[in-house]
């Protein structure tokens, strides 16, 4: 790893330890003997610390993207964790939004103490807490690094066409996520949805990257120190899939389990079992979000349709329609594609030689179906 990398992967960590603090002083919040003229300074503090932080990170992956022999995929990644550098940077420094969530604290203090958290100040926080979100996507670009230039899926067993379709589907996944991310920066009608795209945007692609490297490099058994930390924090920080399953639809919960169990089952057949509850339980949340009813009575386009039902593009516009934005519906395409790619290959038996496959790339590919179907349950609340 090359020294630039190795700083990227310090701040990302830095980055994510930062983003404790936020976390920290939204819980004492809570606390009846909270000192709110205390937690305001300490958070103050941290924003200074913060912008730091991002400036040079920036002054990293400005040296990054100078470098005249990185791949297409890394120039792309580059470009998308600048613009995220920024945008996180922006919310972070912006004092009055601090002295709006005290505001609203303060008004709020007895009501609920003991009790839970208002729900419009926990939001609040979210906007700041997302220092995790960019250490998620900055690790992703030092894991891509290290593995890029190689065939993808040789430990999975994948022939050499299969291979190149990863590769392509992971290329158009890259551009979609650089696309959006340019856009939400400068667009203004997306500046309300800045906080939903750097929330989930990054642990997307984060989860894709750790599909990738877990069928394409060796794993190495010292796992290091830096990625530990982000994971828990990603795991702290977003809502739990089980949850949403459970309030959206909880006989659900059965097939997300089944998965899991699989991955780690000493089942000859356990890969196609994972893949085909994982493959079942994307469909019949898609289908849930975007039933035939409604998404023909939103559109009667005959290029949504096929066989006269619904194509699962018509689904995923139907299910962002709320934010009218290009790049962010071809993001969210080809999440998707490349989600599935892997798992569609597994559960036709093509391609691939199931019994080579882990208990760690088994558990990655359920990790990023989790991850997909957190993202579409929360985009449908997006507006």
């Amino acid at each position: 790893m090359t020294n630039q990398y190795v700083e990227l992967s310090k701040f990302a960590k830095r980055l994510c330890l930062s983003s404790s603090v936020y976390s920290d002083a939204l819980s004492q919040l809570t606390r009846s003997a909270a000192s709110f003229s205390l937690i305001k300074g300490t958070l103050t503090k941290q924003i200074g610390l913060d912008r730091h932080l991002f400036s040079s990170t920036s002054a990293i992956l400005d040296q990054v993207r100078q470098t005249g022999s990185i791949s297409p995929n890394i120039q792309a990644l580059t470009g998308a964790n600048i613009n995220l550098t920024r945008m996180l940077g922006s919310v972070s420094v912006k004092d009055s939004t601090f002295s709006r969530i005290f505001q609203v604290q303060q008004r709020l203090h007895g009501t609920i103490k003991g009790i839970a958290l208002n729900d419009s100040l926990t939001s609040a926080f979210a906007r700041i807490d997302t220092t995790r979100m960019l250490s998620a996507s900055l690790v992703a670009q030092t894991k891509l690094a290290a593995f890029d230039h190689l065939p993808f899926g040789t430990l999975a067993g994948i022939d050499t066409a299969f291979s190149k379709t990863l590769t392509i589907n992971f290329g158009n996944f890259t551009r979609s996520y650089q696309s959006l991310l340019d856009t939400a920066s400068m667009r203004e009608s997306l500046h309300k949805h800045v906080p939903f795209i750097t929330t989930y945007l990054p642990v997307e692609y984060y989860r894709e990257i750790e599909v990738l490297q877990r069928i394409t490099v060796e794993d190495d058994k010292a796992e290091n120190e830096d990625e530990i930390v982000i994971r828990k924090a990603l795991s702290e920080s977003l809502p739990s899939v089980d949850a949403l399953l459970q309030g959206f639809n909880n006989q659900l919960c059965r097939l997300l389990q089944g998965a899991r169990d699989s991955a780690i089952s000493n089942n000859l057949d356990r890969a196609r079992h994972v893949t085909t509850s994982v493959r079942e339980l994307f469909t019949q949340v898609l289908h849930a979000l975007a039933p035939d009813d409604e998404l023909r009575a939103w559109s009667t386009n005959r290029q949504f349709f096929h066989n006269n039902r619904p194509t699962r593009r018509a689904r995923l516009l139907y299910i962002c329609r709320n934010i009218n934005c290009d790049p962010l519906t071809r993001f969210i395409e080809d999440d998707v594609q490349a989600a599935l790619s892997f798992v569609d290959s597994l559960n036709a038996g093509t391609h691939v030689v199931e019994s080579r496959l882990t208990d760690a790339q088994l558990g990655s590919i359920v990790s990023r179906m989790e991850s997909l179907l957190v993202f579409l349950l929360q985009l449908r609340n997006a507006d």
